[in-house]
């Protein structure tokens, strides 16, 4: 685990360096906002390590577990948020064009990585409490609304913390958006090519536990 924690805090710090290096070579500020993207990108994953140490160590009971996963859902889609500031590359002058995107690379990559390192601790914790089969249709659920969550983070620009504060507005537009072509279109592709890359990182973890 502390392995995986050095490599995600490494590039992190990539993403991070790069990004204060912009801000000093240009002056502008115009994409600080991924300092906070970054930190909500990691909240899902401290969420995992917090549910399993008290599900391992402090008997955490099931519902303490499934309050636990729900958080985590409800922050999930912060990590591969992080993919869609790619957007910002067309605004991008063409000398600061590779810098840009070798930034924004490293910050994408960051949020799929901390996402996949957290589904993967959830999907064990519920293999504990079900079985394989059954953890994987669960898991795959949630990619499929982690997928839609991303979506409505990008064109709604809602947050997760609006599921508290303002919970019938985005209630009503999620609903609504369930009949846009163009929702259900991104939110599918989005959700196989998530499961497809999770499906990968997973084999790779497996593999990597049995040398």
């Amino acid at each position: 685990m502390k392995n995986k924690i050095f490599l995600l805090a490494l590039l992190s710090a990539v993403g991070v360096v790069m990004l204060t290096g912009r801000i000093a070579i240009t002056g502008s500020w115009e994409h600080s906002g991924l300092f906070w993207n970054l930190f909500l990108a990691w909240l899902p994953l401290g969420c995992t390590f917090i549910t399993r140490h008290y599900w391992q160590h402090r008997g955490m009971n099931i519902y303490g577990l499934g309050v636990g996963f729900l958080l985590w859902l409800l922050l999930f889609p912060n990590a591969p948020y992080l993919i869609t500031d790619l957007i910002h590359l067309k605004e991008v002058p063409d000398s600061l064009l590779w810098y840009d995107a070798l930034m924004s690379f490293s910050f994408a990559l960051t949020g799929l990585l901390t996402g996949f390192y957290s589904v993967l601790i959830i999907h064990r914790l519920i293999e504990q409490c079900t079985n394989r089969s059954m953890a994987w249709v669960i898991m795959a659920g949630c990619l499929i609304l982690c997928s839609y969550g991303v979506y409505l983070g990008r064109f709604g620009r809602w947050n997760s913390w609006d599921v508290l504060t303002n919970p019938f507005s985005l209630v009503r537009y999620s609903l609504s958006n369930l009949h846009n072509p163009v929702a259900i279109k991104l939110t599918i592709t989005f959700s196989l090519a998530m499961l497809i890359m999770y499906t990968a990182f997973w084999l790779y973890t497996l593999k990597a536990k049995s040398r």
